[in-house]
């Protein structure tokens, strides 16, 4: 719930910059305004007190994204996003018996929502037909949720309340990085088509248990948007 309410309030006052910036403009100005979205490839990097670190599977997602150009000025252009962008990663642990300890196979699927604010600063070549741009900026991510699943052990209860109880821990919100390349692509259809790919990276660690050191969530977005 906690996180809930600001998720809420970061919405709201995103939201009233929005509506501020274009009451100040003309309606033409809604060009402006977009929505883009997306597969998402995510890992993260964990290292635990006890075992160390340890490498773990991509999971893929989703995000979408509300974003709106505050200031277009020759050959850079400012924008705000919000939206929402699924992290997370897979875990597949397999390890022979033992002695008396039975042999343990399965995989652990975790997911963490998160609802993330962004500010970029996008360096484009403008053109006719098609305009190349590479953007930069950072990223405030507020975890909205976290869930675990696990397939194929008789551990499965065991394993999967021990993530959720993990993951129900990690600090929020946390600040990152997010960069990439994209084209514009302009006269195909009357509004501007988006195509971009991004790496976002978190900068701060997230973590509040004593067991683990380290947390930090990565992924690439693979993103289509339009311009309204």
């Amino acid at each position: 719930m906690k996180n809930l309410k600001w998720t809420l309030v970061f919405t709201a006052i995103l939201f009233s910059l929005i509506v501020l910036s274009i009451s100040e403009n003309s309606f033409a100005q809604l060009k402006n305004l977009g929505i883009k979205g997306g597969l998402n490839l995510s890992n993260a990097r964990l290292d635990y007190t006890n075992f160390g670190d340890a490498e773990y599977d991509s999971k893929t997602g989703f995000n979408v994204y509300l974003f709106y150009d505050f200031l277009n000025y020759k050959n850079v252009i400012i924008s705000g996003e919000m939206g929402y962008n699924q992290k997370g990663f897979n875990q597949t642990v397999s390890t022979a018996a033992q002695g008396g300890i039975p042999a343990i196979n399965y995989t652990l699927y975790n997911r963490l929502g998160y609802f993330d604010i962004n500010a970029l600063a996008r360096f484009i070549l403008p053109g006719s037909s098609v305009s190349p741009y590479i953007s930069v900026g950072p990223v405030l991510s507020i975890k909205t949720s976290n869930s675990s699943s696990s397939s194929g052990s008789d551990l499965d209860t065991l394993v999967v309340n021990a993530a959720n109880n993990l993951f129900g821990q990690l600090k929020s919100p946390v600040l990152g990085i997010i960069g990439g390349m994209g084209i514009q692509i302009n006269k195909v259809i009357p509004q501007t088509i988006i195509l971009e790919v991004r790496y976002n990276a978190d900068l701060t660690n997230s973590f509040k248990n004593s067991g683990l050191n380290y947390v930090r969530n990565y992924l690439w977005q693979f993103n289509l948007g339009i311009k309204i």
